[in-house]
């Protein structure tokens, strides 16, 4: 079934990795642009040039949702339904397209052009409603945003259908679309505190993803200094000045990140740093604003990491709904290599630099790192016991540093501009400045950068103007959708690590969504669990049928056959999903409903009994019942 043009992509690509098999996800992902889906034949053929069984190739497909088995339309149309944009009108975006193409959730049209669907977390809660369009049998992808009244959802559709006949090497350039607005989407940041705007200082220029603009504005002549046979820095002294800057990862977990530099044991090599592009943590959108339009800044930083590492191949691990970002950082690497700062001997020292862009094909699981790396090495994205930790064997089992995109970004500042010019924003423990991802129901959603010791209160009426027609504040998420949330008696609260621990939450990745007075709570709790038991990776009983219970159970007391004693029930399954499962994951899944219920146990308790006056007691489950002594099966009885 696949083309000698397939077939050449799929080796090439296999060449990009030192293990071929690191290329299955990218070569199904091409089979699939050339056949719109992966029928068994082609999984089969797949599998012949990697010299696989086609049932390991049928279990990485079964895996990844973005990787089809039957046919979609001419159009995928997937609206994100998450906590996020529901809280800024998915669901009644999702209903209109339902009603204007006569569908719903997984089904396509008569005609063949759309096929709608439901999705998680895009990345783009700051513009939500939103949805994302990939056009079958091409890499175009689009992801229009702000889809807050009918007329934007109409020129979305609009614009798609003027465009099916168009061949796809025609189709308008892929990116971020407001319909009936913005022909392309602007950054969705916001000027302040001009002392910390460092990363995301050159976003707003023109054409500020490209290597001509970066090098206007001195890029990569840091890198150029410090790799310098005569008057730069040894790799041991830029590391010395990340880890005196006390930088912390800026994926979630916070740890130390000259101290995780520090872990790669003496003398192993090769060594890898494996960049995590993987975003998707809803209420996260920080990333994508480097990757779409800094690029440049990233492989600086890529650089800089690699050179105090002492790595010679940098991967770059972007999940796979990120088309754009993807394109962008291919053609920056492109840009970068072409000039000598990718490949040997860059900026004309001793040093061998390769950066590989790798596309994830969909699994929130791979934003762990070592569910990464297995994704990376063409497996199911499954975890693994640590330790050993990846600095120990990570990659292909050598020495490997796995960073967030915003983590080696800042590298370039610090190195730059010295420790202690870092340390003078912040706290001891959390020194320097972050993105903030607001999102949820403020003002003016976007990403900010400001210095840790931030409020919450500042954030959100200093910087953000307030919540929408200023309603009061119900909840706030500080961290990303699977940390606690924290009520509204804990604005004053510095954005810290420390802090948000103290008051009974967690940093995180600094996705701060605001919930108002008029949510349903048990809604939110809902579609929370909803996430979280659809993107188990199914390793660990614990997270892969507890999720799932909590889920059934919320669902029953939103349609009114709730009870009282069904919040402790969850409460208590929450402990062994949290104690016993095999991976963080498992813990922070529960957290977030743990914390709703704690909190507003009272609004639980008024929905139950509002909608449920009577306690009517839901109907149970029912089983036959084998006899043996007669071999006859008795009618149902309860259980």
């Amino acid at each position: 079934m696949l083309t000698d043009a397939t077939r050449n992509t799929i080796r090439e690509l296999m060449a990009r990795y030192p293990q071929a098999r690191s290329a299955l996800g990218p070569a199904l992902e091409a089979a699939q642009q050339q056949l719109g889906y992966l029928p068994d034949e082609a999984m089969a053929e797949v599998a012949a040039i990697f010299d696989l069984e086609p049932m390991e190739v049928q279990a990485f497909v079964g895996f990844y949702h973005m990787l089809h088995q039957w046919p979609v339309g001419q159009y995928h149309v997937e609206v994100c339904t998450n906590v996020p944009c529901m809280l800024r009108g998915a669901g009644k975006c999702g209903e209109q397209l339902k009603e204007k193409l006569g569908l719903e959730y997984g089904q396509t049209t008569p005609d063949g052009m759309f096929t709608l669907g439901e999705m998680e977390c895009l990345g783009s809660c700051g513009t939500a409603p939103m949805v994302s369009v990939t056009r079958a049998q091409s890499d175009w992808s689009r992801y229009y945003e702000e889809l807050n009244t009918p007329e934007r959802v109409d020129a979305m559709l609009a614009e798609l259908r003027s465009l099916a006949s168009v061949p796809a090497d025609q189709l308008p350039s892929a990116g971020r679309v407001v319909p009936g607005v913005d022909e392309v989407a602007r950054p969705y940041h916001h000027s302040h505190h001009p002392d910390t705007n460092n990363i995301l200082a050159r976003i707003d220029k023109p054409d500020s993803h490209t290597l001509a603009s970066y090098e206007a504005d001195g890029g990569y002549a840091l890198a150029r200094q410090i790799l310098a046979k005569e008057g730069g820095k040894t790799p041991l002294e830029v590391l010395e000045t990340v880890k005196a800057a006390g930088l912390r990862g800026r994926g979630g977990a916070g740890f130390p990140t000259g101290m995780k530099w520090g872990f790669l044991p003496a003398g192993s090599y090769p060594r890898y740093l494996v960049v995590n592009a993987d975003e998707s943590e809803p209420g996260t959108f920080k990333d994508r604003l480097i990757i779409e339009y800094d690029p440049h800044q990233l492989i600086e930083g890529i650089i800089l990491a690699c050179y105090a590492t002492e790595a010679s191949h940098a991967f770059i691990y972007i999940r796979g709904e990120y088309f754009f970002g993807a394109q962008r950082l291919e053609d920056a690497v492109a840009e970068a290599r072409a000039k000598g700062y990718i490949g040997k001997g860059i900026f004309g020292s001793a040093k061998d630099l390769e950066i590989t862009v790798h596309r994830g094909a969909g699994a929130y699981i791979c934003g762990e790192e070592t569910a990464l790396l297995t994704s990376l090495e063409g497996y199911r994205g499954h975890p693994r016991l640590k330790p050993p930790f990846p600095a120990v064997e990570g990659l292909y089992r050598k020495p490997t540093i796995v960073n967030n995109v915003e983590t080696i970004t800042q590298v370039v500042s610090i190195v730059r501009n010295g420790a202690d010019w870092y340390k003078q924003w912040g706290s001891e423990k959390s020194p320097g400045f972050a993105l903030y991802c607001l999102s949820g129901q403020v003002k003016k959603p976007g990403v900010y950068e400001l210095p840790y010791n931030t409020t919450l209160r500042e954030l959100i009426y200093d910087y953000a103007g307030g919540t929408i027609d200023d309603r009061p504040i119900k909840s706030v998420i500080p961290g990303g959708l699977s940390m606690p949330h924290v009520a509204v008696d804990k604005l004053d609260t510095p954005m810290t690590f420390e802090d948000i621990v103290a008051a009974g939450s967690s940093l995180g990745s600094c996705g701060i969504i605001v919930i108002c007075e008029g949510e349903s709570i048990v809604e939110v709790a809902r579609r929370t669990m909803g996430f979280y038991r659809e993107e188990s990776c199914g390793k660990c009983t614990p997270c892969r049928e507890g999720g799932g219970w909590i889920e059934k159970i919320l669902e029953r007391i939103e349609r009114g056959e709730g009870q009282s004693s069904d919040l402790d029930l969850i409460d208590r399954l929450t402990w062994p999903i949290e104690r016993q499962s095999f991976c963080p994951f498992g813990a922070a899944s529960v957290w977030g409903v743990r914390s709703m219920i704690k909190l507003y146990r009272d609004d639980f308790e008024a929905y139950i009994e509002q909608t449920n006056p009577t306690h009517k007691e839901p109907e149970l489950p029912v089983r036959p019942i084998y006899r043996p002594d007669t071999g006859d099966v008795a009618p149902k009885v309860r259980v």
